[in-house]
C-alpha cells in the first residue's frame, strides 16, 4: 500500500570500528534525539551517450550519498564524537586536523495509516558508512517573539569495503517497511541493534506440515536450520500453491490467514460457508518463505 511520510524519529549512529574484505564491525549504536528533518540525497542519475545524431546508450550512475540533518540541538558530547573533536573538562577543542570517524546512520520514518494488526507503519533506514562535516554556528539577537534556531549538519556516505556474499559491490545502505509481509519479524525487531549491511539468507529446506483444527486446516512451516522466517504472502495462492480438497478430490473454496511464531509460522485455511469439509491438502514448491525458498512439495490426505 502506498503511504505518505508523516514523521521522523529514532535517529541513531554507530561508529565503524573496522571495514575490510573480511567484514565490517560497528560499535554499539547510540541515539541522537531532537530530529527535525533528515534529507537523503543519493545523487543518482541516468547518463546518456550519443552517436549518429542520437542517444544510443544509457547508464545508471550513483554518486556520493549526502545526508542533511536539521536538529533541535545535539549534545556537546555527541557532536564532538561525531566530528572527531577533543573534549577536555567539558570544553570542546577544535583543530584543522580533526577527522570525523566513520559512522552508520539509522532512522525510522513514520508512514500514514496502520498495518493489518493496527500498529503504526515505519520505514526503517540504515546508511552504512559516512563522515560528518563541521556545521555552521552562530546566533541571532532575541526580539519580541522567540525565533528558534536549529542545528544543521551534513554527512557524506560511501559503500562499505566489505562486499557481502551475493553482492557485486559494498553496501551503501539498507531499508525496509514494517508492513511488508516478506520482511521477517526478527529483522524488524532487531533493526537498530546493529547497522544492517546484509540480510543473511537461510537457504535451508522449507517443510510444511498440516493439521486439522475443526473444519480448518493449519499449515505450519519450519526450516531445516531451525531459523526464523516468514511465509512470502504473495506466494500463498489458494488453488495454486495451496490446494485444499474434499473426500472426492474436488477443490474446497475458502480463505487463508497468517499467524504462528517466528520459528514456526502458520497459514490457516478456513472453508467458505457451505463448502464441503476439507479432507486433504497439497502444498507445491510455489509456496515460498521470506528467503525465496520454495516449500518441499507435500500432500496430506489424512485430515
Amino acid at each position: 500500500m502506498e503511504r505518505p511520510k508523516i514523521g521522523l524519529s529514532g535517529l541513531v549512529l554507530a561508529q565503524v570500528v573496522s571495514d575490510d574484505e573480511n567484514g565490517i564491525v560497528y560499535d554499539t549504536p547510540f541515539k541522537i534525539p531532537g530530529a527535525v528533518v533528515a534529507t537523503i540525497n543519493p545523487n543518482s542519475s541516468v547518463d546518456s551517450d550519443y552517436a549518429d545524431d542520437g542517444a544510443i546508450f544509457t547508464q545508471n550512475n550513483r554518486g556520493i550519498t549526502e545526508l542533511a540533518l536539521e536538529m533541535i540541538d545535539i549534545s556537546p558530547e555527541n557532536e564532538a564524537k561525531m566530528l572527531g573533536q577533543r573534549r577536555v573538562n567539558g570544553v570542546t577543542i577544535e583543530t584543522d586536523l580533526d577527522q570525523s570517524p566513520d559512522f552508520a546512520f539509522g532512522a525510522k520514518i513514520l508512514l500514514a495509516g496502520s498495518d493489518a494488526t493496527g500498529d503504526a507503519v515505519y520505514e526503517l533506514i540504515w546508511l552504512s558508512k559516512g563522515k560528518f562535516s563541521v556545521p555552521e554556528s552562530g546566533g541571532k539577537t532575541k526580539k519580541n517573539s522567540v525565533e528558534f534556531g536549529h542545528k544543521n549538519l551534513t554527512a557524506q556516505f560511501v559503500k562499505t569495503q566489505y562486499v557481502p556474499d551475493g553482492q557485486k559491490a559494498g553496501t551503501i545502505g539498507a531499508r525496509c517497511r514494517t508492513d511488508d509481509p516478506e520482511v521477517p519479524r526478527s529483522v524488524i525487531e532487531h533493526w537498530f541493534d546493529s547497522p544492517v549491511v546484509e540480510v543473511a539468507q537461510d537457504v535451508s529446506a522449507l517443510t510444511v506440515v498440516a493439521a486439522a483444527s475443526g473444519d480448518n486446516i493449519v499449515l505450519t512451516g519450519s526450516k531445516a536450520s531451525g531459523g526464523n522466517f516468514s511465509f512470502a504472502r504473495a506466494s500463498a495462492r489458494l488453488g495454486e500453491t495451496i490446494i485444499v480438497f474434499d473426500e472426492l478430490g474436488s477443490p474446497v473454496d475458502g480463505t487463508l490467514a497468517f499467524g504462528g511464531t517466528a520459528s514456526a509460522p502458520t497459514i490457516t485455511f478456513t472453508p467458505a460457508s457451505g463448502a464441503e469439509t476439507p479432507a486433504g491438502v497439497t502444498v507445491t514448491r510455489g509456496l515460498k518463505d521470506s528467503n525465496g525458498i520454495g516449500a518441499t512439495p507435500m500432500t496430506d490426505m489424512s485430515l
